[in-house]
């Protein structure tokens, strides 16, 4: 059953979005507005990792970029798409979101997954997309949680995203 929704007048502009790069990112994505960067530790089998997470939030909208370094350890045992399920799941539990797929998918021509997503947030419900890629050992998550009716937004934000070396 498809339902059609009235379009929703972004709460975000699509001009005047700044781009950021962390000196050691190894990124650069465009956002909304300049990111509040934090950083998490988790314990797992092969050691401690850190997440570093950059984020921006205006309008009713959310847009993240993380990465974590990854012992290749771990890449060997789980591999990369066992990585990124597990990330996937970490962040719908965290955002209490449902899944409505995830799929192989190619960004600005790194290969990955694709995430769809819903959420309630004070009563509003909201559209996630997130796309996981693995660089090596370095595993990338971006993030856009956004109104719906305003997916242009999302996809600006990923289109933006590109790596440097």
């Amino acid at each position: 059953m498809m339902t059609n929704l009235a379009p929703v007048k972004p709460v975000v502009s699509q001009t005047n979005w700044v781009p950021y790069s962390p000196p050691t990112g190894w990124f650069q994505v465009e956002m909304p507005a300049s990111p509040t960067t934090s950083q998490i530790q988790d314990a797992s089998p092969v050691g401690t990792i850190t997440t570093h997470i950059f984020s921006a939030k205006e309008g009713g909208a959310t847009f993240s970029v993380s990465y974590s370094d990854l012992p290749a350890l771990a890449i060997q045992f789980v591999g990369a798409d066992g990585l990124m399920g597990q990330a996937k799941s970490s962040m719908l539990r965290d955002q209490n979101a449902r899944e409505l797929s995830f799929d192989p998918a190619t960004m600005n021509g790194l290969s990955g997954k694709r995430l769809v997503y819903e959420t309630t947030t004070n009563g509003t419900k909201r559209t996630g997309e997130a796309f996981f890629t693995l660089n090596n050992t370095r595993l990338y998550v971006l993030d856009a949680l956004v109104p719906v009716g305003s997916e242009a937004l999302a996809q600006k934000f990923f289109q933006s995203f590109t790596l440097k070396n």
